[in-house]
């Protein structure tokens, strides 16, 4: 289908829905589906869960609701430094080329900007991809000194303070949230800084554990929970293995899907986890 024969007005619903946080009161919950290959040619795949009952939810399971990004992996230079791209799925966009956000690993090791397309320029949806206007607007850093170590990995993860659309502001800092951050987040209104929830360390059975409830069922260090380093009872992202290929996304204010799937897409990209070996999670990629 020509770009040209797209409406382009559900494309912007589609795509505000997308880059919106998830409503104050509201908890969205989402299955990502990973594919069998592995590597270059592996694919995700993001749907609506028609309910949060645990299941285990391959790709045709019965509480999968609409197919809402599909993302791909782009060659880097070197195989572990590629993007992932994420595009809205054909179900919604009537087109699989419409792409809508990016995870980019940069040359720091452990950290990941996440882009979505700026709302400032929403005419170029249905321009070529070369067009797009980007913007920042989460950015993920894992602690180097957990890489090897014998604990569970530390993450940090910097968003904007978003007004009442729900929308992170157009880009008007030249810095990156992740200077930002390391300037000052104290003194920054600005950004909200995100610490993953440490987990409780047992010493009967030498592990750490971690409450995720029934949705997640498989033991991975790919599992984590999202919170405000001030309000550790408030879950604001939880993501974590069900099976094989399918993890549990749970996303609540200020997260956005968008952003919610790029830090997703962090934890289960290879390099990060390289050389962990963790007594509670499973070693598996």
């Amino acid at each position: 289908m020509s770009s040209s024969s797209l409406s382009v007005d559900p494309l912007l619903q589609q795509l505000r829905l997308l880059c919106t946080s998830v409503p104050l009161a509201a908890c969205t919950h989402c299955r990502l589906v990973r594919s069998p290959e592995r590597g270059a040619n592996a694919t995700l795949d993001l749907y609506e869960e028609l309910s949060a009952t645990p299941t285990v939810a391959p790709a045709g399971d019965d509480n999968l609701g609409n197919h809402v990004l599909h993302v791909v992996k782009r060659k880097g230079s070197v195989p572990w430094r590629g993007s992932y791209d994420m595009y809205l799925s054909p179900s919604l966009a009537g087109s699989p080329s419409v792409l809508v956000g990016r995870v980019v690993p940069t040359t720091a090791g452990g950290v990941y900007t996440i882009l979505q397309r700026s709302s400032d320029y929403v005419q170029t949806l249905l321009t070529d991809e070369s067009q797009i206007q980007w913007q920042e607007v989460c950015a993920v850093q894992y602690d180097s000194h957990v890489l090897g170590s014998t604990g569970p990995r530390e993450m940090t993860v910097v968003v904007h303070a978003v007004d009442d659309s729900g929308l992170p502001p157009l880009a008007t800092e030249t810095k990156s949230l992740i200077d930002r951050y390391r300037s000052g987040a104290d003194t920054d209104p600005g950004i909200i800084p995100l610490i993953n929830k440490p987990p409780i360390f047992i010493s009967e059975t030498a592990s750490y554990a971690l409450d995720f409830g029934p949705r997640i069922t498989t033991r991975s260090v790919k599992n984590f929970q999202l919170i405000h380093p001030h309000d550790k009872d408030y879950i604001i992202m939880q993501f974590g293995k069900s099976g094989l290929d399918s993890f549990a996304l749970d996303i609540r204010f200020p997260m956005s899907p968008i952003m919610a799937l790029g830090v997703a897409i962090t934890s289960l990209d290879r390099k990060v986890i390289y050389n962990l070996a963790l007594p509670f999670f499973s070693s598996d990629h």
